[in-house]
């Protein structure tokens, strides 16, 4: 069977189309990314920009065409923290399904986009999920939880890329004091994780993918090769460094797979690079499967 689905973000939207057999991806037929930064602006209780909300369906109506026309029997969309926080995020959501003819659209809890996580990393993931704190790291919140249990709580924390760099990060390049004071917020933020304990970082969306690709020195998106990539904390510390130091335009040429994550990577770094010191590990595996591909197997699941 051919399905999709769509992640609908704070910072991206991304589509997969895939052939899928017995609970697994058999084979990728198509990908698409873009950042129409639905999440930009909002404070929990406020409605969308009505610019982003425009520009989010623009995008979804493309990618929902393109699913279609790659054959898609079901086109499966999940939203996150943008529309968990926003007053009209639910009505959007429910009129996305409606207009695009969506076989679902929901709007997924910290807690059940914690869990579709954790079941497309590990429909990827290479060596043991037992002892691995998976952290998914979004636009507007993170998302935590145990790969090895199923059973496990998760827990969904309000640090995001593009809200702490709302928030924090004013200068081009940053200074060093909207630096310390970012690392101060993840900090903060990171409280409820403090005395949990973990061996191995399991780090999957944006972030992660973005991070690797950069180590890798990839011309050309290649997912395969991001899955499971070992980053030492060192390096990530070397590479964080080096991107504030950059203006946005330099960084944006830096980052040439995904260009419109330049203003918000160091942010994201920060909150990875906390949860590495807060857990006293050494590095992280990255993951370019996560979040989308959980969404795409439960809904074939639910079918």
């Amino acid at each position: 069977m051919i399905a999709a689905a769509m992640d609908l973000g704070s910072n991206t939207v991304r589509l997969l189309v895939a052939r899928v057999g017995r609970d697994a991806i058999e084979q990728v037929l198509g990908r698409e990314l873009a950042a129409p930064r639905l999440g930009r602006g909002l404070m929990p209780g406020q409605r969308l920009l009505p610019a982003a909300r425009a520009e989010a369906l623009a995008v979804l109506a493309k990618f929902t065409r393109r699913a279609r026309d790659l054959g898609a029997q079901r086109v499966a969309l999940g939203a996150t923290q943008a529309c968990r926080a926003a007053s009209d995020g639910a009505e959007f959501v429910a009129s996305l399904g409606r207009e695009l003819g969506l076989e679902r659209a929901q709007v997924l809890s910290g807690e059940e986009e914690a869990r579709l996580s954790r079941l497309g990393v590990l429909s990827r993931l290479s060596g043991p999920a037992k002892g691995a704190l998976l952290a998914d790291v979004g636009g507007g919140s993170s998302e935590l939880v145990e790969l090895g249990r199923a059973d496990a709580p998760a827990i969904s924390l309000p640090l995001g890329a593009v809200s702490l760099t709302e928030a924090h990060l004013k200068g081009d390049p940053p200074r060093l004091a909207e630096l310390k004071a970012l690392d101060q917020a993840v900090d903060q933020g990171l409280a409820p994780v403090r005395g949990r304990r973990a061996e191995r970082l399991v780090v999957c969306a944006g972030t992660a993918s973005t991070l690797a690709s950069l180590l890798l020195g990839l011309e050309v998106y290649q997912p395969e090769r991001i899955d499971n990539l070992l980053v030492p904390l060192t390096r990530l510390e070397e590479e964080a460094a080096r991107l504030a130091t950059l203006p946005l335009a330099e960084r944006r040429r830096a980052l040439k797979l995904d260009p419109a994550r330049a203003d918000i990577i160091i942010a994201g770094l920060a909150i990875v690079r906390g949860l590495l010191r807060l857990l006293s590990l050494r590095e992280i595996t990255a993951m370019d499967s996560g979040l989308l591909e959980g969404i795409l197997l439960d809904d074939l699941a639910r079918a």
